[in-house]
């Protein structure tokens, strides 16, 4: 996923996730089956209904979607990132981006924006959503939010990035999202749903989670990233520790189409 507009950092590498595709792809985790299901309700989506995965990465939410027998448009702009997607019937997959999604109007039932909307620019992000919707379609943004302070390994990863990264920080985590979809007139009646979970994951696994992570890659620079590894690793040696729970909020917010 690549960014309208590169906040800060190096504009070159921020929000271009090239370097991290392989371990992006390793790593990253699913979304609860509950939160889809809920969704799907909400919406009450029909069977092979048209919907839009918005920067969809390597394709996790994407496959989600579609083995639920949905037709699903998965819009990426990085090639690193397509390519590592599994192939599937019921998925086409576009070089395009939050505001450039090549799509026809009016042709989608339901776009959603997995891990990804912060990096995109509501201004001309929600115009296009709206653009691509059929009347009376919805828009889902959606995150994992990791909960750091609530598992001992996370915790102490957590601390070894901010002793080397002070300035590092998930703030967009914390923005006021049913706002920010509203803010353009061109949805409104945002409903959230959340659902806690938990991910069992192989201290390699657990590794290529930060090594997954753009801004803290870009931010900290190689030396520094480099060191943050290598101290997260030697925690783990030390705790004897092969594999790590990590606990997830996972948190979306779903805005009806004005029509």
């Amino acid at each position: 996923m690549k960014p309208q507009n590169s906040p800060g950092g190096t504009p070159e590498k921020l929000g271009d996730f090239t370097d991290q595709a392989t371990a992006y792809h390793t790593a990253r985790p699913g979304y609860p089956s509950d939160l889809l299901e809920h969704l799907s309700n909400h919406i009450s989506l029909p069977p092979r209904a048209a919907v839009t995965d918005l920067g969809a990465g390597t394709g996790i939410f994407t496959a989600e979607l579609a083995e639920r027998g949905l037709s699903v448009s998965a819009v990426e702009p990085n090639a690193q990132m397509r390519e590592m997607a599994k192939p599937h019937t019921c998925v086409t997959w576009i070089d395009g981006t939050f505001d450039q999604t090549h799509l026809p109007e009016g042709s989608q039932q339901w776009v959603v924006a997995a891990q990804a909307f912060h990096w995109a620019d509501p201004t001309t992000a929600l115009p296009e959503a709206h653009r691509i919707l059929k009347p009376a379609g919805y828009f889902t943004v959606l995150w994992n939010n990791r909960l750091n302070h609530d598992a001992p390994a996370l915790a102490q990863a957590w601390a070894v990035i901010k002793h080397f990264v002070p300035d590092f920080d998930d703030n967009y985590r914390e923005n006021d999202w049913p706002e920010v979809l509203t803010s353009t007139g061109h949805f409104a009646d945002v409903h959230p749903f959340q659902v806690r979970h938990e991910i069992k994951m192989p201290r390699e696994r657990f590794l290529n989670l930060w090594r997954s992570h753009n801004r803290l890659n870009t931010l900290a620079g190689p030396q520094r990233f480099a060191k943050i590894i290598k101290a997260i690793e030697d925690d783990l040696d030390r705790a004897e520790m092969q594999s790590v729970t990590v606990p997830y909020l996972c948190k979306s917010w779903t805005a009806r189409r004005n029509d």
